[in-house]
């Protein structure tokens, strides 16, 4: 009950600017409840109960859903807005898998990694800063057309850590961890549409793509009580990745300067974003990578 009257009184207290954007400075901040898209992340094998060895069934982490929270300053003035926005997300779940009878793998067959069960966990991150400048093209009445132009920095990880567990559901002595981690710097260009159904509602919607300069960070990848323990590591990759961001937004407003919306919002980070391929993913363990999201978003805004 305490959620859906915050939500509601988020709503009330000013969703968007009424015809617009009000000339000033703004200060706004964004919630979202936003399913994790992009690559499965493997977790765990299986024996299939009949045909060789070699024949398993995967087993993957959940999709989590995320909480992502972004912040914005802007300063508009007729035609022209400049806004610098952070955004923020991170997400760890856990998951367990028992199979005695069988066994549980962490990599396909031949990689001698097999006992009763397994617990692991996966870690998203990912922290996007744009400075960008939007500028109304058109504009009348019903609505109008904008295009934006901008810097991004963003970096996203991905951390995961695996533990074989024996019969009894205790740990074993075979642990890896593995962290892959992507840095990246560009420019972004967007375009954004708004609908007028009165002054005090209306629709806005927008896309932009980052083209970035990423770099996969080099990190460690561990494994230890198989045999003698070992870390491997790369050399940084460097890659031009691009990233988009896709809103739709229906605004309303109800008290002078306050602004918000309610929408749906999908984010894609670049699916190798924080990928590190190294020598233990050629023998069938999982690799890192990278996601993204797609949910709802709540935010409010104060102009002044």
């Amino acid at each position: 009950m305490k959620l859906q009257t915050t939500l509601v009184a988020a709503l009330v207290l000013g969703l968007a600017a009424p015809a617009f954007a009000q000339d000033g400075f703004r200060v706004g901040i964004q919630a979202g409840s936003m399913k994790t898209t992009g690559e499965a992340a493997s977790f765990a094998y299986t024996q299939q109960t009949s045909g060789p060895i070699q024949s398993v069934n995967g087993h993957n982490f959940d999709q989590a859903t995320q909480s992502p929270l972004s912040l914005d300053l802007a300063w508009v003035k007729g035609d022209d807005e400049w806004s610098l926005t952070f955004f923020t997300t991170k997400k760890k779940t856990s998951q367990t898998l028992m199979d005695p009878a069988n066994g549980v793998f962490l990599a396909v067959f031949p990689f001698s990694l097999a006992d009763a069960g397994l617990t692991g966990s996966r870690e998203l991150k990912a922290t996007i800063i744009d400075l960008n400048w939007k500028h109304t093209l058109i504009k009348g009445d019903t609505g109008s057309f904008a295009f934006s132009a901008g810097l991004r920095s963003s970096q996203v990880s991905d951390e995961r850590t695996y533990q074989q567990l024996d019969a009894g559901g205790a740990p074993n002595n075979t642990n890896i961890h593995m962290k892959g981690k992507g840095a990246g710097f560009g420019l972004t260009a967007g375009l954004h549409g708004r609908m007028n159904f009165n002054e005090r509602f209306w629709m806005t919607t927008g896309f932009t793509a980052a083209m970035l300069n990423n770099t996969n960070k080099t990190d460690d990848y561990t494994l230890s009580g198989s045999g003698p323990s070992a870390t491997f590591s790369n050399d940084d990759v460097h890659q031009s990745l691009l990233q988009t961001d896709a809103y739709l937004r229906f605004n309303m407003n109800f008290v002078k300067s306050f602004n918000g919306y309610l929408g749906y919002e999908v984010r894609n980070f670049g699916t190798d974003n924080g990928k590190i391929k190294n020598a233990y993913t050629d023998l069938g363990l999982p690799t890192t990578s990278g996601f993204g999201l797609a949910g709802f978003t709540l935010g409010v805004s104060y102009t002044f």
